[in-house]
């Protein structure tokens, strides 16, 4: 195995280490991995429709709306009217739904803090810097 395959290999096991420990947290908080990504994207994107998640995770659009439609169903998230396109609805929070980005949220800060733990700032910065490249080089810059 080369440098590269090494490297792509740790970065293969360092993912399924980090999405096992999301997967085993957002178990216990009842939602699937799907269903914490459609929560985290509506919360750092307000305002939009099941068609942006759709587009930002890559996914069909039938099953954006069925995950939408089990947040629905289970209070987490609301559908309101889009004033601009009367066809569209717009996702928003219930006050259940924001109570779990906040468990999200605590989740992702204490994985973070775990990940970079004896990094310095600047090391951290680097490592994002190649990220971003690895990221730019997969989809042919």
């Amino acid at each position: 195995m080369n440098g590269d395959q090494m490297i792509s290999r740790k970065l293969v096991i360092l993912g399924r280490r980090i999405r096992h420990k999301r997967n085993l947290f957002v178990g216990q908080l009842e939602l699937t991995s799907e269903q914490a990504d459609a929560l985290r994207f509506f919360e750092d994107f307000p305002q939009s429709t099941i068609t942006d998640f759709k587009d930002h995770q890559q996914i069909t659009h039938q099953t954006a709306r069925l995950i939408v439609k089990r947040l629905v169903n289970r209070q987490l998230l609301r559908l309101d009217p889009n004033p601009n396109d009367g066809r569209a609805k717009l996702v928003g929070f219930t006050a259940a739904g924001l109570a779990k980005c906040r468990q999200l949220d605590a989740h992702i800060k204490d994985t973070s803090q775990a990940l970079f733990t004896d990094f310095t700032p600047t090391e951290q910065q680097e490592l994002l810097t190649m990220l971003d490249r690895i990221s730019q080089n997969l989809e042919g810059k």
